[in-house]
């Protein structure tokens, strides 16, 4: 590379560090992104320009226009709330991308394999096809899951630890043979390496369940980066290699910032330690392999167990139905007038709002800020309490509720909110489970068992909207549900029970 590239390089790397450290603050955000956008986009330029005699115009073009029409279709066309499974494929592209590099230069396309430094050639590009198609593979699968195309539970296959490691194994054993072993042909390790490297991807990702995602996506994106990053040492592209490390470097501070929100380590996620369900026992069998009686008994013993937990929800019910007839027939001119969801909005002065991934489903922010305006307008105060991992994706609730023109300085992080809710009037729960199950902090071996939840049980009035009473992607019942001072349960679709909320005023 010329001086003239190296300056320019470093120059538009300072420019995409600083757009995103203008990301970082509401008034400047956008101008930052802008800012980092442009910085990227001249990075494109100059890389043409200074590549032009590689290329030919019509295939140039061609890959410019394809590229910019799939990128505005689904600009137009995706919705937000198909948001993460969106920044998961973009991830795995920028890995495909990048292990498509590798491959071409592995192969000699492009800058040469031969010379002095044809070791590092070699090496930096079969890392780059192993890292870019766990990449490409891994984001598939999490798209698929969290398109609801793929089982969101963690899935595990026979022998799944075992295969993943042989897989691991080959991806590394590929890429020291065609690195120090090969010296003709790198054809074999080439192949190697990507299928290998692709059915490792697989692997790790079927395992993650679909409520770990966010750290996953978050993940997944720094391995675009990293990818990217030693794509650019093989062919020698120092602006590709600062770009990507700042991806891959930004990515894994958001991953390990998401693992200590969970408190869980980043391993556990993988494996889908936690997210596993308890394994039954082994069935007892009798010399010819048929089930014993004793195996009979453990389905009997599990069939009454659920019958038990219906049971137990229908008493619920009904003595809450009970209680409201009766309230009914005492004070039948009064029912309305006394209605507690609308005296406890009413009253309320401080209010925190809890929104969760039913409330991107039911795609109800504009409702939710409709019915913080309503609060506000009667004197309250609201703010937003944001779990690190509510949604599907890093961010998700912010972007979903800066869509509805809510305040950023209405937000509130986990850290900062939390101590609140037991001196707040009244907590509105919009879609959220996991992030908020109290049984994250006493119920030992369950999936959630020490996760940090925001203390919604701490107010003294809690509405719960939310579209039904099962428990969340973590299987593990709520008992805030449960709980009949203090907590109304608003069940439905988001939209609906909003508006109700609203007519309230």
């Amino acid at each position: 590379m010329t001086t003239i590239q190296i300056i320019l390089s470093v120059v538009l790397s300072l420019a995409v560090l600083a757009g995103i450290s203008m990301m970082s603050r509401v008034k400047t955000a956008v101008a930052g992104n802008l800012l980092s956008a442009a910085a990227l986009l001249a990075g494109v330029v100059a890389t043409l320009v200074w590549n032009v005699e590689t290329m030919t115009l019509p295939t140039l073009l061609s890959a410019i226009v394809a590229g910019a029409l799939i990128g505005g279709w689904m600009a137009v066309k995706v919705k937000m709330i198909e948001m993460p499974q969106t920044v998961a494929l973009f991830n795995g592209l920028g890995g495909g991308a990048s292990a498509l590099v590798g491959i071409l230069t592995a192969a000699g396309i492009g800058i040469g394999t031969d010379g002095d430094y044809a070791t590092f050639v070699r090496f930096t590009s079969l890392l780059a096809i192993a890292v870019g198609m766990i990449t490409l593979t891994g984001s598939l699968v999490a798209a698929g899951k969290l398109h609801r195309v793929l089982n969101q539970r963690p899935v595990v296959l026979p022998g799944h630890s075992l295969s993943t490691v042989v897989w691991l194994l080959l991806t590394v054993a590929a890429i020291v043979a065609g690195t120090w072993f090969t010296t003709d042909s790198m054809t074999h390790a080439i192949v190697l390496c990507a299928v290998c490297a692709s059915l490792f991807g697989l692997y790790f990702s079927l395992r993650v369940g679909g409520a770990d995602m966010p750290i996953t996506i978050s993940l997944l994106n720094s391995l675009s980066g990293v990818a990217g990053a030693i794509a650019g040492m093989a062919i020698g592209d120092i602006f590709l290699v600062a770009v990507g490390g700042i991806v891959g470097a930004s990515g894994l501070l958001l991953t390990q910032i998401m693992c200590r929100a969970m408190n869980r380590s980043l391993m556990s996620i993988l494996t889908g330690g936690t997210r596993k369900a308890k394994a039954m026992p082994s069935p007892v069998t009798d010399n010819n392999g048929n089930e014993t009686l004793v195996k009979r008994i453990m389905d009997l013993e599990k069939k009454i167990q659920e019958l038990e937990a219906i049971v137990k929800d229908l008493e619920s019910r009904v003595q809450t139905l009970t209680a409201q007839i009766d309230a009914a027939e005492r004070q039948p001119a009064e029912s309305e007038a006394k209605d507690p969801v609308a005296d406890a909005l009413a009253q309320a002065k401080n209010v925190i709002i809890v929104p969760g991934y039913g409330m991107a489903l039911a795609q109800a922010q504009h409702q939710v800020k409709q019915l913080a305006d309503k609060l506000t307008a009667k004197g309250a105060t609201v703010r937003y309490a944001i779990h690190p991992v509510a949604g599907r994706m890093p961010g998700h609730m912010n972007v979903l509720l800066a869509e509805a023109d809510v305040s950023y300085e209405d937000l509130y992080e986990m850290e900062a909110i939390n101590d609140d809710f037991a001196k707040t009037d009244l907590a509105i729960v919009i879609g959220a489970n996991d992030v908020l199950n109290p049984a994250a902090r006493n119920a030992e071996g369950t999936p959630i068992y020490g996760m940090p939840v925001l203390n919604v049980d701490q107010a003294p009035q809690v509405i719960i909207c939310n579209y039904d009473l099962k428990p969340g992607y973590a299987g593990v019942e709520n008992p805030l549900y449960h709980k009949t001072a203090g907590v109304y349960l608003e069940l439905g679709d988001a939209k609906e029970t909003l508006q109700r909320l609203i007519g309230l005023f």
